[in-house]
């Protein structure tokens, strides 16, 4: 069994569907993921083989030790990162494997970079609060939340998941393929 947190169209999950036949569930906390993860499977040839629900990462739905792989691909930064960790560990089956994509402090560098060049503050809003929020987290261990950093991401660290993982029994194997400075992917099991 297969979750994908933080799913949007459900595109991920695809392959779990096409490949391994299994059962592929999809939570995100749109309203639309319902009909539209199950859009993207019908188009795909696999409708009915994928369930969508609407939820958050930071209180998913599900008994746990229910999956076997849990998808989070550049999700958590929108999440409560530490109870989103703790909730996929909760619903990973022992030795189950997490697929993780997040972004780094250097995505935001990278942003602001881009965004200078068009010398509107506005742009340059965004990067500047999110490296502010994902740095209070790191400093406090606390998001910050409402107001001003509604709807705004926070980065994550290599040592910040590693701490997180550890309280919670997970691991990183590896870096994916499709990792690099800005937007790194772990490949991580439970243990």
């Amino acid at each position: 069994d297969v979750l994908d947190v933080g799913c949007g169209a459900g595109q991920q999950l695809l392959p779990f569907a096409e490949k391994r036949n299994s059962k592929c569930v999809g939570v995100d906390a749109a309203p639309e993921v319902s009909s539209v993860g199950s859009e993207v499977f019908e188009k795909a040839g696999f409708a009915g083989k994928g369930e969508f629900i609407c939820a958050f990462g930071e209180d998913l739905p599900f008994d746990d030790e229910s999956f076997d792989v849990v998808i989070c691909r550049v999700a958590l930064p929108y999440m409560e990162n530490r109870k989103a960790i703790a909730e996929m560990a909760r619903v990973i089956r022992p030795h189950g494997k997490l697929f993780l994509k997040t972004h780094a402090p250097a995505f935001y560098f990278g942003m602001l970079r881009e965004r200078i060049k068009l010398l509107n503050p506005k742009q340059l809003a965004y990067p500047l609060i999110c490296l502010t929020g994902g740095t209070l987290n790191l400093l406090t261990g606390k998001q910050p939340q409402g107001g001003i950093w509604n709807g705004k991401e926070v980065f994550q660290t290599r040592g910040f998941l590693e701490q997180e993982f550890k309280k919670n029994k997970l691991r990183i194997v590896r870096e994916l393929a499709d990792s690099n400075s800005q937007t790194p992917s772990y490949l991580i099991e439970k243990t």
